[in-house]
C-alpha cells in the first residue's frame, strides 16, 4: 500500500529532466524535517486511513493522504494521463515505501519512473527506475545520507546554499558512482546562491550541471 498525498500532472521543473511532462506522486512521510522544505504538510508519518484516492484527488492543498494499492494507483495513472511519458515519485520522502512493485506497473505501460529521494532511506525500486538523490546531510534527529542510496543514484541533486553544502558534496562523492550526473541547485533561487551554484558549474565543468526550479518561475506546481 502507499499513502498519496497529491497526485497530479505537470513538468518536471528540476534536474535531468527539466520541461518533460510528467506524473507526480506525492507521497506521506518524511523523518528529515529540513527548514527549507516546501512541502511541510508531507512531513506526518502515514498509517492506512481509508481515505479513498478520488477524496484525494478533490482537496485543495488541505493535509490529508489516501491509503491506496500500487494497482489502483497505477491503473489510475494509465486512464487519466496516457500521453505522460513519466511518472515522478516524490515526497515526503518516497523511500520509506517498497516502490518495486509499483515502478514495475509503471514500467509495464511504457514509461519511465523517476523517483526523488534524500538518500536517508533504502531505494527499493527496479533497477531501471531512474533515482534522484538530493542529500539532506546533517538535518534534525541524526538523518544522514547512506552510502548505498548515493551509490544507486542516477543523479545527485545537491540543494546549494552557501560553500559548505559545496563541501558537503564533494565529501559524498566518493560513495557515487562515476557516471552520475551532479546538479547544483540554488537555495530558494537566492542570487547569492544561484551565483555559487553557476560559477562551481563553470569552473567544474564535466559532471556538473546548473538545476533551477523553474516550475517556480512560471508558477506551476
Amino acid at each position: 500500500m502507499l499513502f498519496v498525498n497529491e497526485l497530479f500532472y505537470s513538468v518536471q521543473g528540476e534536474g535531468r529532466f527539466t520541461g518533460t511532462p510528467a506524473v507526480f506522486v506525492r507521497l506521506q512521510g518524511c523523518r528529515c524535517q529540513c527548514p527549507w522544505c516546501d512541502t511541510k504538510f508531507t512531513w506526518k508519518l502515514g498509517r492506512e486511513n481509508g481515505v479513498s484516492l478520488s477524496e484525494i484527488l478533490e482537496k485543495s492543498d488541505r493535509p490529508g493522504y489516501a491509503t491506496v494499492s500500487e494497482e489502483e494507483l497505477a491503473s489510475h495513472i494509465a486512464a487519466t494521463w496516457p500521453q505522460a511519458p513519466m511518472v515522478v515519485v516524490t515526497g515526503g520522502e518516497p523511500c520509506l515505501f517498497d516502490l518495486t512493485a509499483f515502478c514495475r506497473l509503471i514500467e509495464a505501460q511504457g514509461r519511465l519512473v523517476q523517483i526523488e529521494t534524500s538518500g536517508t532511506e533504502p531505494v527499493r525500486v527496479t533497477d531501471s527506475t531512474y533515482v534522484t538523490v538530493s542529500p539532506k546531510h546533517g538535518m534534525p534527529g541524526g538523518r544522514e545520507v547512506l552510502p548505498e542510496a548515493l551509490g544507486r543514484a542516477d543523479e545527485v541533486k545537491m540543494v546549494v546554499g552557501c560553500q559548505e553544502d559545496i563541501e558537503t558534496l564533494d565529501a559524498l562523492l566518493a560513495h557515487v558512482r562515476p557516471g552520475a550526473r551532479l546538479s547544483l541547485q540554488p537555495l530558494s533561487s537566492e542570487a547569492g546562491a544561484t551565483a555559487l551554484c553557476f560559477e562551481t558549474v563553470l569552473e567544474r565543468g564535466s559532471r556538473y550541471h546548473l538545476s533551477l526550479q523553474t516550475h517556480k518561475f512560471i508558477n506551476v506546481r
